[in-house]
């Protein structure tokens, strides 16, 4: 018994520092927030559970949500189907252009918050862009066509994509290094081609990992604040004003002055973020590890 103990020991110490940062920057705001959000405000001076009524009553809520929910409708799809598919073609490939491939794929994971709302920018504005010879062969002459309300699930959607996309290719690729070779070998001499392995050996056994990615997604696109209100505060003032549930949560706690409100709102992203904070990071680290074997002399993740 002793000896297990002692075993166990480095594990605990190892896993301590992780343990620390999920209670005080996981566990520990969430239990402030629900604290806060029982507290009295302005709108209401009684506290309690009515501050939740008063958030779902306001007219900025539901239109929040509704935003967030084709904003994921978008997002979360593109980011399995394609990030899936990219994965199992770099794959099939076993030679030295992988790791440039993969280089490139996750290029665009530098390029975050107000950069990439200044790059996209750029490339979508139809007077400015260096696309504008196919942005006008579309039709497509002023920036009123595509920066508008009806448009900006897709633009979002389409930064926060190419922004993760990259990373997670990595990861599944990683994660598909740790197929025995075997059992690969053992489907081709059954006569299985390419694709019949993807889709009946590579994808089931890397189901765990397209869960953990898809939970990550979820809980990451839930949580958008930084496009929106970039957009909003600067290219085009007020076209994204309360868009995302943690731009009314914002808007209630700073600009309402409802510090009891502000938190209620934001509750909903810390509900969908919690496994995003509590999956384990074994399985993440190992694929990162696989991957990355590939990477070349000299050159940083």
């Amino acid at each position: 018994m002793g000896k297990r103990r002692s075993l166990h020991l480095p594990a605990w110490v190892m896993f301590s520092p992780y343990l620390f940062l999920l209670v005080a920057f996981g566990l520990v705001p969430i239990i402030v927030a629900f604290q806060s959000s029982m507290g009295i405000s302005m709108a209401n001076p009684d506290g309690g559970l009515d501050n939740y009524l008063i958030v779902v009553k306001d007219f900025r809520f539901l239109p929040a949500l509704k935003n967030v929910g084709i904003f994921l409708a978008i997002y979360l799809p593109a980011m399995l189907i394609v990030v899936t598919f990219l994965s199992l073609l770099i794959d099939v490939r076993h030679d030295r252009s992988n790791r440039w491939i993969m280089t490139g794929l996750i290029a665009p994971a530098a390029i975050t918050g107000s950069v990439a709302i200044l790059v996209w920018y750029f490339m979508l504005e139809p007077t400015v862009s260096p696309f504008r010879g196919a942005l006008n062969a579309m039709g497509i002459t002023d920036s009123g066509q595509i920066w508008n309300t009806g448009n900006l699930a897709w633009i979002f959607a389409a930064i926060a994509f190419f922004t993760g996309a990259g990373y997670w290719v990595l990861i599944q690729y990683g994660s598909l290094q740790s197929i025995s070779d075997e059992i690969l070998e053992a489907a081709r001499l059954d006569g299985a081609n390419a694709g019949q392995m993807a889709i009946h050996i590579k994808l089931p056994m890397i189901r765990k990992y397209l869960i953990f990615m898809a939970v990550l997604t979820f809980a990451a696109g839930l949580q958008l604040f930084v496009e929106p209100q970039l957009i909003s505060a600067s290219v085009y003032p007020g076209i994204a004003r309360a868009w995302s549930l943690n731009q009314v949560s914002y808007d209630l706690a700073f600009s309402a002055a409802n510090f009891a409100g502000g938190p209620v709102a934001r509750l909903a992203g810390h509900a969908a973020g919690a496994p995003r904070r509590g999956v384990p990071v074994a399985g993440r680290v190992t694929a990162v590890h696989r991957a990355t074997a590939w990477w070349p002399t000299g050159v940083s993740a």
